[in-house]
């Protein structure tokens, strides 16, 4: 692994619980526990080298040598068990490539599809594809490998990239037999090697084979109904098993003894289970895709109202990756042990190379913190972690690594989108202190841990009481808030749980108050596998090819829990019925004149008011200035839902106080393409209050922009919130806050 980098176990770390630190570098280091600084933050006259100084260091550990860790990306499947006995066999499975193996410095490069092969010493058989298209079986003594016992096919599969197709390989002393769709492509007579004997390195793998001892040559691609049969079939008998498109269970097929034999029906989870009574099961390493459906499924049918159950065409289906990662697997290098006292807020571990400046010093950020207040009165602070990991690996040039580059805007090697991304690896984009790209760095503007930063700055510096959680904090725990005087979602809540939803539904259906100053919020449905280490999110768009096109609408529906995945909008559950605004639009942000103010629509609301006068310039706006780009409207924008052009008619009991008005659009929902965020006030007739600012830049007016901080006070004074003046941050909170 190249460069620094490191991650924690668990991004959010309650108090009085363990924190592990798990880190790369190539040479010795010194490893610190800080917390991240809240003055330099809100000064607009401060520079990042300043930010960077403003922290509290609250241990620090050197390392005296290098820690090297390793990244094994790469799924498939280990099949557990006594290895294949000696003899007649058959290969086959259904397989839907979507590239062919590259070569590089090697001359010659294939895919595993499944196999007994730890390349070049240990060698039974194997079935394999090319790096040309053609099909390969492999029948040898155990040995070394040996080119003359290597058969192949012409490139067929070369035209058959993105399709269904079933390929078989019948292996004996007497013939060697190679199928493609039922139809023999390739035929040699005996004598050949009888498949060997199995010594103590045999092992069947299915979707790679080994090299020198390690899994390798990872298939990109998918298989439904893999088998190892205890005989050279026929090909009548194959013909049967690929005109049937795996529809029916192999055991009703009457193809004779198995080996073993996988229907793939699990449908989530690592464990493939072996049909044939002989205890060759199969754990899937680094992940792999479930619900993808089999080779008679028409992806075309996941329209909204499509059940995967009643549709007996489905089948089922295991997707692997060679970029597959669902954990980094490295070594533990530090642990921090939380106070039980810990003040809730924003971490970081540090790691420093020996005289290394301080400005290229990298940062893994976590938080600690509490579903229990300490003090009455608290807000929970809702930190977009979901939105950090899903953006967080997206790579921004041409170099990628396997297995660091799976984010929710990035494809697999293969073409495919992600739908997995880890929690255990990695999340560079995930930077305190940094910008995504030049562009962002132009207008300081940032939507992955800064907008967060900002919310708990001010937050502290004007003495109110709250406790930072993360998305997997409320996720684990929806009812959390039932403790907490007001929820507050900040920066980039773009990913939620359906427990999250119905957590803060509930919620307000109780009489909560949430105040959201957040864009693109709760857009898009995802859900986390058991232990939480897992983020899935498959998105069906109707135009854009990192993602689900209608024609392959089939995939959308999730491993972790059996249900469709896309957008809340279309799957009836949108955003605004919870918070009152949806997803308006967005623009780039590398201009100033991509942000916005927001003009005030009604300046006599008692928001505006009570208990103090908010102020308005000139030309009645608020938001004028912001530390998280130009102004306080920007990058993206909520809006309501018919400004989204969700509604025709405004939700009963919701208020538009403000607007962004002139703001452009680069995408954007509803029949007008321009116009930006809005602030609303939504006395919900199902219960509870909502103030919500639909900017993902506006936590960074919180710091600077007169107009924002008063309103917010504002409303959270109408809330019941109350900042504790002896708690402020000396020189930071205003004298006009509400007490």
């Amino acid at each position: 692994m190249p460069g620094v980098s490191g991650y924690v176990d668990r991004v959010g770390v309650p108090a009085g619980q363990s924190a592990r630190f798990h880190v790369n570098s190539p040479a010795a280091y010194e490893f610190s526990i800080v917390r991240l600084g809240q003055r330099a933050i809100l000064d607009a006259t401060a520079d990042e080298p300043a930010d960077r100084a403003d922290v509290e260091v609250i241990s620090t550990r050197r390392h005296a040598s290098a820690t090297p860790q390793t990244l094994s990306a790469g799924s498939y499947v280990y099949v557990c068990g006594e290895p294949i006995p000696r003899g007649p066999l058959t290969l086959a499975t259904w397989l839907r490539l979507w590239r062919l193996p590259v070569i590089d410095a090697i001359q010659w490069a294939w895919f595993g599809i499944l196999t007994d092969l730890d390349y070049p010493e240990t060698c039974r058989f194997g079935l394999l594809v090319d790096h040309l298209g053609r099909i390969g079986a492999y029948t040898g003594d155990g040995g070394l490998f040996r080119h003359e016992w290597l058969h192949l096919t012409e490139p067929l599969m070369a035209s058959r990239l993105g399709h269904w197709v079933h390929v078989a390989a019948t292996l004996s002393d007497q013939s060697l037999q190679i199928y493609l769709n039922g139809e023999s492509a390739y035929r040699t007579g005996g004598p050949l090697p009888p498949v060997g004997a199995p010594g103590p390195a045999a092992r069947l793998r299915i979707g790679a084979n080994a090299e020198q001892g390690a899994a390798d040559d990872f298939l990109d691609g998918d298989l439904a109904q893999p088998f190892v049969a205890a005989s050279a079939l026929e090909q009548p008998v194959v013909a049967r098993v690929a005109h049937d498109r795996a529809r029916t269970p192999l055991e009703q097929l009457a193809i004779g003894p198995l080996h073993a034999a996988w229907p793939l029906d699990e449908e989530r989870g690592v464990e493939v289970h072996d049909l044939s009574g002989n205890g060759r099961h199969g754990q899937i390493v680094q992940g792999g895709t479930w619900q993808i459906g089999g080779p008679a499924h028409d992806t075309s049918r996941g329209v909204p109202g499509y059940d995967p159950l009643s549709d007996p065409d489905r089948g089922h289906g295991l997707r692997l990756s060679s970029d597959d990662l669902v954990d980094a697997e490295w070594s533990a290098t530090d642990e921090w042990l939380v106070p039980e006292d810990a003040e809730s807020g924003l971490y970081a571990g540090r790691i420093r190379l020996e005289g290394q400046d301080p400005a290229s010093v990298v940062s893994v950020v976590f938080a600690v913190v509490r579903t229990r207040p300490r003090r009455p009165d608290s807000i929970a602070l809702l930190l977009a972690t979901n939105t950090w990991f899903a953006y967080g690996r997206r790579p921004t040039d041409v170099l990628r690594l396997a297995g660091l580059s799976a984010s929710c805007y990035s494809n697999h090697i293969s073409g495919r989108p992600f739908f997995h991304v880890t929690t255990l690896a990695p999340i560079p984009r995930a930077d305190p202190y940094g910008f995504e790209s030049l562009r962002a760095a132009f207008t300081r503007h940032s939507h992955l841990v800064r907008p967060e930063r900002y919310a708990e700055a001010w937050l502290a510096a004007e003495g109110y009481a709250y406790e930072v959680i993360t998305d997997t904090t409320l996720h684990a725990e929806p009812d959390l808030l039932k403790h907490f005087a007001a929820l507050m979602i900040v920066g980039h809540s773009e990913y939620w749980t359906d427990a999250e939803r119905d957590g803060v539904a509930a919620f307000l259906a109780d009489g909560g108050q949430v105040v959201s100053l957040s864009g693109n919020t709760l857009c898009w449905r995802t859900s986390f596998n058991d232990d939480l280490t897992v983020l899935e999110s498959r998105k069906a768009v109707t135009s854009d090819e990192r993602w689900l096109s209608p024609g392959e609408w089939g995939e959308r529906w999730y491993s972790d829990d059996g249900r469709p995945g896309s957008l809340f909008t279309m799957l009836g559950r949108p955003g605004y019925e919870v918070l009152g605004l949806d997803t308006k639009g967005m623009i780039d942000d590398g201009t100033p004149t991509a942000f916005d103010a927001f003009t005030v629509l009604q300046p006599h609301h008692f928001l505006f008011h009570e208990p103090l006068a908010v102020p308005i310039s000139a030309l009645g706006t608020i938001g004028e200035t912001n530390l998280n780009g130009p102004r306080a409207s920007g990058y993206e924008f909520d809006a309501t839902p018919q400004q989204a052009g969700l509604l025709d008619e405004p939700l009963a009991g919701q208020v538009l106080l403000a607007r962004a008005m002139g703001q452009r659009n680069i995408e954007w929902h509803g029949g007008r393409q321009h116009g930006g965020g809005d602030i609303a006030y939504w006395e919900r007739p199902a219960g509870g209050r909502v103030f919500n600012v639909g900017s993902i830049g506006l936590t960074g007016a919180l710091a600077v922009d007169p107009g924002v901080q008063q309103l917010v006070r504002n409303v959270l004074f109408h809330f019941g919130v109350r900042p504790d003046p002896e708690r402020a941050t000396p020189g930071r909170s205003s004298a006009a806050s509400p007490r």
